[in-house]
């Protein structure tokens, strides 16, 4: 009883801050807030589906032969749930390229899910795909000669057993300590922490020193989850270590003392330092290739985030060939997006579109194997051959990604102050004439709640027609909204707009870039061209920080609060170094829930630096003025080089003279400087109406997703 006695009154003071009502006229929710009866069952109000996909759901325990129920996300079209609490201005786009794979029952799902998971994991077996080189099990060594003649079949990003067994010779701290350095004992697991990436439960091979790895089945060495020994058709092992590269974006780690969870594949990621990595690959195997990707050209200036979504590369390097893709003058004249982070794949099967501002269309599925695709495929084979890879390749792993479920919080939940937050977050309107809001409310404000833009999570409200017009619509998040309403850091959406034509078509070369085969994403249609983001589901959130596009928010408490509140230059706390190695090896972020976890503000757990005490890390007069924060750094020079030659932001100016990296320059990357081009804190401000009480209650829901 006392439970509904806080129910009742948390509905109370939701309806005198206007409940679903809007101030503005054109208000689709109802006017009374949608509050439970004090009998609705816990379940239905917290009940959450983690993500995933309706399909995958579905054929548990079903058999091959039960067809396939509509993909929601379909529903998604013509205006559907205009004029209710929960916003869609978007509709979804089927791409013809996946008809003929498109499964229409059970067994078509699963056998689709299979080749997927192949695509995405395979550790350790044939056909699995790797970095740039499709699915080959052929590798071009530059200290071989004889290789080269591959060129175009090859992989040009593989690394041999014997150079990766020897990676720790180029770890600076370990190698200039006073000990005599050899090999550690730990070394699978060093590997692991020093890029970034995970030790998977599942088994990943390769050979020690003076194993052959067909005597061993492999070897008896771990891989971390972003590496895969290559194979034959017929089974035989190689040797050769190519590179899971989504991986280092898109996967990421969380350890529990009270949970088996290990590895999160397909979360924010926000671990990976492939930058490292590759530079020491570079150096280990005498490779230049790695250190082109890591040196003259990057897309990751940080641990854990990227320009992933920097289409001038794509326009280089996976165009059909064509004069005038290679004269497109937005590969050079448009704006960098810099830093971005991975959003959460367990996700995608509640999104419509992809990326953060509507990029693509979700069914656009070529897109996501462009990390697998050979470099300059057009130059060095058949496109029409590409496209069918591609094609047939990219569906599938779709189909795995978007079965993935976020992972369930470790931690204790407070399920009355949970529910009291599902009902804030489906009911509260931030734009309530008492509130006096200062941001700008949208013009289609819905119910002017958290949901209005990131959608149903509750079966509760699911079933309520004030918020869906179909209760299969549950999770879906299809709101695009103004940049001018989100206020984050703006470079990311003025980016995109850079990439299209002043009237805001698209290029010409875009018609024969591959990967674009389904077209672009609303962002290229927006009235008067103005820049968006899209708003995302938000299973599995605890799981995803930080946050905000680019990750410059550290927890959930700040990001819903005022922006005063956000650090400015801050570093995520790192795993502590074994005993007897502390200083001589660089750890990488802590991942455990218990020591560096706040579960208060949902988030990880971080020291705040400053730009003169910690001059070391914060790089003064570069990325901070020591003098006077509000006075221009070199970085607010190059910024506005950035906005005009997106290229140039790829050069690392500070980094270029080092193969491999220092483990102080390593260290750097771990800071997040907010005062740096694309990296800025701000935005999100609409909710810092929210009381403290209320903030707690929405972060306890959170946590359910």
């Amino acid at each position: 009883m006392k439970k509904w006695i806080a129910l009742a009154a948390i509905s109370v003071a939701v309806a005198g801050c206007g409940g679903s009502s809007s101030s503005s006229s054109n208000n689709g929710g109802g006017d009374t807030p949608s509050t439970p009866e004090p009998n609705t069952p816990q379940s239905e109000l917290l009940s959450s589906s983690r993500g995933g996909h309706v399909w995958h759901d579905y054929c548990q325990g079903k058999s091959d032969s039960a067809e396939l129920p509509v993909d929601p996300r379909t529903l998604v079209q013509n205006g559907v749930n205009q004029g209710r609490n929960v916003v869609f201005n978007i509709d979804w786009q089927s791409c013809q390229s996946n008809d003929a794979q498109r499964p229409q029952t059970c067994g078509q799902y699963r056998d689709l899910y299979e080749k997927g998971k192949l695509v995405a994991q395979g550790f350790g077996e044939p056909g699995t795909s790797h970095m740039f080189s499709q699915d080959t099990h052929v590798s071009a060594s530059f200290t071989d000669p004889a290789t080269l003649a591959d060129f175009g079949e090859g992989s040009m990003f593989t690394i041999p057993a014997d150079a990766y067994n020897n990676l720790w010779q180029t770890w600076t701290g370990y190698v200039l300590s006073p000990s005599i350095p050899q090999r550690p004992e730990n070394y699978d697991e060093l590997i692991a922490q020093r890029y970034g990436t995970t030790l998977g439960e599942d088994r990943n091979p390769y050979p020690l020193p003076g194993e052959d790895p067909n005597q061993t089945n492999g070897g008896s060495g771990q891989l971390p989850i972003a590496f895969t020994q290559l194979r034959e058709p017929d089974g035989t092992w190689t040797g050769q270590i190519g590179v899971k590269l989504c991986s280092f974006c898109h996967d990421g780690q969380i350890t529990s003392d009270s949970s088996s969870i290990n590895e999160v594949f397909g979360g924010a990621g926000m671990i990976g330092d492939f930058t490292v990595a590759f530079r020491d690959f570079a150096a280990a195997a005498q490779n230049p290739a790695f250190g082109l990707l890591s040196g003259l050209l990057t897309v990751s200036p940080l641990r854990g985030v990227g320009a992933i979504d920097q289409f001038q590369i794509g326009f280089l390097g996976f165009n059909g060939g064509t004069f005038e893709e290679y004269t497109n003058d937005k590969i050079i004249f448009s704006q960098s997006i810099g830093v971005i982070k991975s959003p959460p794949w367990w996700n995608m099967g509640h999104r419509v579109q992809k990326f953060h501002g509507a990029i693509l269309p979700m069914d656009s599925s070529r897109i996501d194997m462009a990390a697998y695709t050979p470099l300059f495929f057009a130059q060095t084979g058949e496109v029409s051959e590409m496209e069918e890879w591609l094609d047939e390749a990219s569906y599938a792993f779709q189909i795995w990604a978007e079965s993935l479920k976020a992972p369930v919080y470790p931690g204790d939940i407070d399920t009355a102050l949970a529910e009291q937050g599902a009902i804030l977050f489906h009911n509260k309107n931030l734009w309530a004439p008492s509130l006096n809001n200062p941001v700008p409310e949208p013009e289609t404000p819905g119910n002017g709640s958290c949901a209005s833009c990131h959608g149903v999570h509750s079966e509760y409200f699911a079933k309520d027609p004030n918020f869906l017009s179909d209760p299969r619509l549950e999770g879906i998040a299809a709101n695009l909204v103004n940049a001018e309403i989100v206020q984050s850091d703006p470079v990311y959406a003025d980016a995109q707009r850079s990439l299209l034509e002043p009237d805001g078509s698209a290029i010409p070369a875009v018609a024969n870039v591959p990967m674009l085969n389904c077209g672009l994403g609303d962002f290229s249609s927006t009235e008067n061209n103005y820049p968006v983001l899209l708003a995302p589901p938000l299973y599995g959130t605890w799981a995803a920080a930080p946050y905000l596009h680019n990750g410059s928010v550290p927890n959930v408490w700040q990001l819903l609060g005022d922006e005063s509140e956000r650090p400015d230059i801050w570093k995520r706390k790192s795993t502590p170094a074994p005993e007897g190695l502390e200083g001589r090896v660089v750890m990488g972020f802590d991942t455990n829930f218990e020591r560096a976890y706040d579960q208060e503000k949902m988030g990880w757990k971080y020291d705040e630096l400053d730009c003169v005490q910690d001059a070391a890390q914060t790089l003064p007069l570069l990325a901070c003025n020591p003098i006077d924060e509000s006075l221009p750094t070199l970085q607010d020079l190059l910024g506005e080089v950035y906005k005009q030659v997106g290229l140039l932001w790829n050069l690392p100016i500070d980094e270029l003279h080092s193969i491999p990296l220092t483990d102080q320059q390593i260290e750097n990357r771990k800071v997040y400087n907010t005062n740096v081009y694309s990296q800025g804190n701000e935005g999100h401000q609409f909710t810092n109406v929210l009381t403290d009480v209320e903030r707690r209650a929405i972060i306890e829901y959170l946590k359910t997703l």
